[in-house]
């Protein structure tokens, strides 16, 4: 039996488990959607409103399902659309397979309309990309791609697929799937274990050691390793933005966010009394580090470093001893390795909370304070608290870049697992509105809300169409302060307060943009609305837009570790 590629391709898709394809219609691709549409009811195909928000829904999708995200879209400027999304997932370490179709391969170098050489567009952006120039290697391609996005450091993967090829016929006994990469990571490794053993000996001779979990940690889903490993030692653990999750933030261990950006002033502060720091599936970024000062480059302090990529381990400190291998396994093997030890010889306890309990209580004092606040505009905070207390337990949060970042990030106390997505790979505005979309798909029995600021309104808005269209029951919430906030924040504290280019106008009325688009839209302006409206939000069966009128970044700074220092250091 033969059939055509495109058929094949989806033909794979199904093999491989997936259940939704993200994306755009184009000329390009009109085969590929008969296969599609040949296979409804086993593939949904989600039309988006543009390639770059259907790169954001698969994208979320993949961190919420643990499975590749798939998204596809047509030739030349619907690829280029489509980057944003795939260069995030790439950077993010989130297996995104995007399929572009293009034009036919007879046409090579003749100037067909939207001809674009897409494999130098996407070879920055992804892990691997390729051209099939043959349709008997469509089922060879399609392994690769899902073994290249879900093994080693997971991303995304970009394959071209010009329309002769689609219509051409590929044998069917091909097609089958390579089980192990259905979910990610796939192929996981060990470290060495004579690497663990003396990374145990440093952990149980440090007097003050810290755990950093990044993103890898999250996406390894090492958060029962890491909890273990820390209540066996001791050990608080504090982790970068995306590595939220990798304890819960409601553990007496867990320090929240540390770093610059959303971080907490304890947290900090215990990182940088620390005398050895285990990064588990950490980059040691400029933001997790505050741009290597925490600790700084010439630190005296013990460093050890799991991660998957052994090009990350010792890429920024001097390290004691790297751990090259998957973050679950390599931290079980780690703590088998301390346990063994910890039968011959106790180790003293180090509870820094318990010392700094005082700093504990005054940070979150000063949370509740402010979120309690009468004022208008509202305060972020106030928002923050309310839809904590209003969440289930099963709530998936999206933030986008942005407001809702530091006070997500510094303030909403995540359940161990992936249950706060914001995208740090290139932060890039306009994530939430797309990404609920492919996270309520992915969960369909969570509650999932997005967190947006009216910044990200403009480069996202389209999708609120497909939202209303599709139904789905998710909530989005819109910090609206009338600016974008954060360049706003820094031309107060770079450029002496010379604004330019960051305001908008104040006249859009966005609720009445989301019930244009079939969505529940509510304006709140007071704060005492703030919580009744969150909770009929939730509550409801249909999808609901909340424009919040907040407080600009300008009065009320978030908490970004490099920000508190210039005030500090200026004494205001």
């Amino acid at each position: 039996m033969r059939l055509k590629a495109s058929q094949a391709i989806v033909e794979m898709l199904k093999q491989y488990g997936v259940k939704h394809v993200f994306g755009v219609p184009g000329d390009t691709g009109l085969a590929l959607y008969e296969a599609f549409r040949q296979a409804k009811g086993e593939i949904e195909h989600v039309l988006a409103r543009d390639e770059r928000s259907a790169s954001f829904m698969a994208d979320a999708y993949a961190r919420v399902s643990f499975r590749p995200g798939v998204c596809e879209g047509p030739s030349g400027a619907g690829a280029t659309y489509l980057a944003p999304g795939v260069a995030e997932a790439n950077a993010s370490s989130i297996p995104l397979i995007a399929l572009t179709t293009d034009t036919p391969l007879s046409g090579e170098g003749r100037n067909v309309l939207t001809a674009l050489d897409q494999q130098a567009l996407f070879a920055p952006i992804t892990k691997w990309c390729t051209v099939v120039k043959q349709a008997d290697r469509v089922p060879d391609i399609m392994r690769k791609a899902f073994r290249v996005a879900t093994s080693g450091r997971p991303g995304a993967v970009q394959i071209t697929l010009p329309m002769d090829i689609l219509d051409e016929e590929v044998e069917a006994p091909l097609l089958h799937a390579e089980e192990a990469c259905h979910t990610y990571p796939s192929y996981r490794t060990r470290p060495d274990p004579a690497a663990v053993q003396k990374a145990a000996e440093l952990l149980l001779q440090a007097e003050s050691p810290v755990i950093v979990a990044g993103g890898g940690a999250v996406t390894s889903q090492a958060w029962p390793e890491i909890t273990a490993l820390a209540e066996a030692l001791d050990i608080p653990v504090g982790t970068s933005i995306t590595g939220k999750g990798s304890i819960s933030e409601a553990h007496p261990l867990s320090l929240g966010v540390v770093g610059s950006n959303g971080s907490r002033t304890y947290g900090n502060a215990v990182l940088e009394s620390a005398d050895l720091i285990l990064y588990i599936g950490c980059k040691t970024d400029s933001v997790t580090t505050v741009n290597w000062t925490l600790p700084p480059l010439s630190t005296d302090k013990t460093i050890l470093h799991i991660d998957v990529d052994p090009i990350e381990i010792g890429n920024n400190y001097l390290t004691a001893v790297g751990l090259a291998g998957d973050a679950k396994l390599a931290v079980a093997d780690l703590l088998q390795a301390v346990q063994e030890e910890l039968e011959s010889s106790a180790r003293p306890k180090w509870a820094p909370l318990e010392r700094i309990a005082n700093q504990v209580s005054a940070w979150w004092a000063e949370f509740d304070e402010k979120a309690k606040m009468e004022s208008i505009p509202i305060k972020p905070q106030r928002v923050i608290k309310e839809l904590a207390e209003a969440l289930p337990a099963d709530s998936i949060i999206i933030a986008d870049a942005g407001t809702p970042t530091p006070f997500t990030a510094a303030y909403l106390r995540s359940q161990a697992g992936r249950r706060v997505i914001i995208p740090r790979g290139y932060g890039g505005l306009g994530y939430a509105i797309p990404a609920v979309l492919g996270a309520k798909l992915a969960a369909p029995q969570s509650t999932v809300v997005g967190l947006m600021g009216d910044g990200s309104f403009g480069m996202s808005s389209n999708e609120l169409e497909t939202l209303g269209r599709l139904g789905l029951p998710v909530t989005i919430i819109q910090f609206n302060n009338g600016c974008f906030g954060w360049i706003k924040a820094a031309q107060m504290l770079y450029q002496e307060g010379r604004y330019h280019g960051v305001d908008f106008s104040s006249d859009t009325d966005h609720a009445a943009i989301a019930r244009g688009f079939g969505l529940q839209g509510l304006r709140v302006e007071h704060p005492q609305d703030v919580g009744e409206a969150i909770r009929e939000a939730l509550a409801g069966k249909q999808p609901t837009f909340i424009d919040i009128i907040t407080e600009s970044e300008v009065t009320e700074l978030p908490p970004v570790e490099k920000w508190r220092r210039m005030i500090a250091e200026s004494g205001e």
